[in-house]
């Protein structure tokens, strides 16, 4: 992580790792054209977004304890929101899974919408998504905001 660590300092870190029967493996092979995409929504700034989050921080002027520049009446320090806890999504995503119909799964990382959603469509199709239909969190719209500065 550049401009992150000092020499000789190091990170600690945890992960998840699951097993599936190769029988229940979900790989997108199945979607076809007309299948549906949805999405659970982000609880923050999770860690593949640290390095840009840092950058358009040291952009905008403001610290850690500055209020977050938002516009629904709630007081947030940019602190507060972006070290809002990960949420790991394995009890949602077991919920749908359990329903059945589940063809594809994305994780959205680092590379956002355009490089992880396609990676599980089968060879020609690709998907339709209608841009605000979602709420997005205030600390992305600011991100977003002071980026494009």
């Amino acid at each position: 992580m550049p401009d992150f660590y000092k020499e000789g300092e190091y990170d600690l870190s945890g992960f998840a790792v699951g097993a599936v029967k190769k029988d229940k493996v979900i790989d997108g092979k199945s979607i076809v054209e007309g299948d549906v995409l949805i999405g659970l929504p982000s609880s923050g700034v999770h860690s593949n977004g640290f390095s840009l989050a840092r950058r358009v921080l040291d952009k905008s002027g403001l610290s850690l304890t500055d209020p977050l520049p938002r516009n629904d009446g709630v007081t947030t320090t940019v602190g507060e929101a972006l070290m809002a806890p990960t949420v790991i999504y394995v009890k949602q995503v077991l919920d749908i899974i359990s329903k059945g119909g589940v063809k594809g799964l994305a994780h959205i990382t680092g590379g956002g919408f355009t490089d992880n959603i396609p990676r599980v469509f089968p060879k020609g199709l690709g998907a339709k998504i209608v841009t605000g239909s979602w709420q997005v969190l205030p600390v992305f719209e600011w991100l977003q905001q002071d980026l494009q500065c």
